[in-house]
């Protein structure tokens, strides 16, 4: 993980004070409290992202914009913000397939940028980050269950405020969530026939889906279908196809 400066005046113990430290201790617990009944409260999938990004967006001090996005095998990208004036900055992240909210799916670690206006990692992110007014992004990943991976990532106008008070309440938030999330999906397919009937695929296959979208700038579906034909055509499984690529990534990667 590529992590931020502290906090400038931060309360180690993560105490509530300026607005760059995180929420004290015994908030945060009360804090998954609510998170955890307003979740297990939802019916639907899209709604659960919705009221967790604003969830997030409150819980975080400094945040000004939250997003949420979820790649679930057999269905669109789902995807949620806490507000929409700033929404090219995920436009273009979706667009161009890259960004700190794809890494964070494809490599399951959570990633942090100091500051998106000189962050050479996603050129195309500069203007988008320029013209919204965002600086630090905090992207971590969300494992929901077998078939279903997504992120959380949080904006803040400042750069390098990704302090570790906000960094420990970010990431207890996608923990629970991801727990969560999973009860909706599991509660949804089994109101649903159709979705219930999808054929379940694990984390290797939907690890390599965020790479493929990394690779060739597609969306999920297609990444999907690239396994698929893959799989039929060399009349192996997909997890099969996913290792192989995986470990054909982890080759070219190696110094």
């Amino acid at each position: 993980m590529i992590f931020a400066g502290d906090d400038d005046g931060a309360d180690p113990a993560g105490l509530s004070g300026p607005e760059s430290s995180g929420p004290h201790s015994v908030e945060l617990v009360g804090l998954l409290h609510e998170l955890t009944a307003m979740l297990l409260g939802a019916t639907e999938i899209e709604s659960a992202l919705a009221d967790l990004s604003r969830f997030a967006a409150f819980a975080v001090p400094g945040v000004a914009r939250c997003s949420v996005l979820l790649i679930t095998e057999g269905r669109p990208a789902v995807s949620a913000a806490s507000e929409t004036s700033r929404r090219k900055i995920d436009d273009v992240q979706q667009d161009e397939a890259t960004g700190p909210s794809l890494d964070s799916i494809r490599t399951r670690e959570p990633v942090v940028s100091i500051d998106l206006r000189v962050d050479d990692r996603w050129p195309a992110l500069q203007p988008a980050a320029v013209g919204t007014g965002l600086r630090t992004a905090i992207a971590l990943p969300i494992d929901v269950n077998r078939d279903a991976v997504g992120a959380l990532t949080l904006y803040l106008t400042d750069a390098d405020a990704a302090g570790p008070s906000r960094m420990v309440a970010a990431m207890a938030i996608a923990g629970q969530a991801a727990l969560l999330l999973g009860e909706v999906l599991r509660r949804e397919e089994e109101t649903t026939p159709s979705l219930a009937a999808q054929e379940p695929y694990d984390a290797t296959v939907n690890h390599a889906v965020g790479l493929i979208m990394a690779q060739r700038g597609c969306g999920p579906a297609e990444a999907f279908e690239v396994i698929d034909e893959t799989a039929t055509r060399l009349a192996v499984s997909p997890r099969v196809v996913a290792e192989r690529l995986l470990e054909t990534a982890q080759r070219r990667s190696a110094p």
